[in-house]
């Protein structure tokens, strides 16, 4: 009895546990689920995969570098006017930077737009409202785009903006400085993976040999994987019926705005044979790798049978044509001595 309520508690604390660690997001969407990615090969291949093996693998990689944009918007009466005032937060922004270490080489300023800003002028008549637009001044837009090492470093780039009055992170692009040593190796285990495949099928009896093979290559960067999500749940329907004395009411709910945020959404490990670097703590970019191998089953005695037989046929092949060779020969030499005999008859 003991026993039986020792493992009823243990299956109680890790359901609860389990739920803990959903998230908010699973509470708010009880259909949450990881968006995977297309593995699916080029459908204009004219390969026919109805027979096949496959082997995934994806590899979670750190950067190797980062680039974070800043965007900065400023208006004046003027062109003069908005110029020199974004000027002058640049100028600051980019002195900040330099005196916490950031060279400026690592900063470039990318102007985005120069646009003429306009406002509302209300003209009243007897029967009439007119709202007409007239010139008010001009916005100018820059980006700043920041270059660093260490992801750690994007919150000091924050506050270092934020003292400049600058709010507006675009995005932190990531990139990698040797793609193409990553999709090797992930062939490399995708490979390995696929025979051991067709190994365990030959211990089971089935024999088979490859015919054809494709390979879908792709990675995920982290700002392709933030979903948004509303951190609230509510029983009240948004309208409901309500009978007074008979009378039906028609009663609405007026909810309150919500807490709206992002998370990152890591491609789903679920999809792949193998995984690299597997607990991701941080965001990193995903790269990954799918090969398909388009096999024919065959009988093993058969196929032996059927190289001995085409062995038998091939010397059988090659022996008369070594007797036809030697009969053309002795042909050639029989005719040579003829003509060499009637010459000297001849004579």
């Amino acid at each position: 009895m003991k026993q039986i309520l020792l493992s009823a508690g243990l299956l109680i604390s890790f359901y609860t546990g389990f739920s803990q660690i959903g998230g908010n997001v699973v509470e708010s969407n009880p259909n949450y689920e990881s968006k995977p990615v297309n593995l699916a090969l080029n459908p204009s291949s004219s390969y026919n995969y109805s027979n096949q093996l496959e082997a995934s693998v994806m590899m979670n990689v750190k950067a190797t570098g980062y680039v974070a944009i800043f965007s900065l918007s400023q208006h004046g009466k003027s062109i003069e006017e908005a110029e020199t005032a974004m000027r002058q937060r640049t100028e600051f922004f980019t002195r900040f930077l330099k005196q916490n270490g950031i060279a400026d080489a690592l900063v470039f300023i990318d102007p985005v737009s120069m646009l003429p800003t306009y406002e509302t002028e209300l003209q009243e008549k007897k029967y009439s409202k007119t709202f007409n637009e007239l010139p008010a001044g001009f916005e100018i837009k820059k980006n700043v785009h920041i270059s660093f090492k260490e992801q750690s470093a994007i919150n000091d780039l924050i506050s270092m903006a934020a003292k400049a009055e600058i709010y507006d992170m675009v995005k932190v692009e990531y990139s990698l400085e040797d793609l193409e040593a990553v999709y090797a190796q992930l062939r490399n285990e995708a490979m390995n993976i696929l025979l051991s495949k067709k190994m365990n099928m030959e211990k089971a009896g089935i024999f088979s040999r490859f015919v054809s093979i494709g390979e879908k290559q792709g990675s995920a960067y982290p700002a392709e994987r933030y979903l948004q999500y509303t951190a609230a749940k509510t029983g009240m329907p948004a309208q409901f019926i309500q009978y007074r004395d008979k009378k039906p009411t028609t009663i609405t709910y007026n909810y309150a705005e919500k807490n709206r945020t992002l998370f990152y959404d890591k491609v789903p490990d679920k999809q792949f044979d193998k995984v690299i670097n597997p607990v991701v703590n941080e965001p990193m970019v995903q790269v990954y790798i799918s090969i398909k191998g388009q096999f024919q089953i065959y009988d093993p005695e058969k196929d032996a049978e059927d190289k001995a037989y085409n062995k038998k046929v091939k010397d059988l092949q090659l022996k008369l044509l070594e007797l036809d060779v030697e009969a053309k020969k002795k042909d050639i030499e029989l005719k040579g001595k003829n003509i060499v005999q009637t010459r000297i008859e001849k004579k």
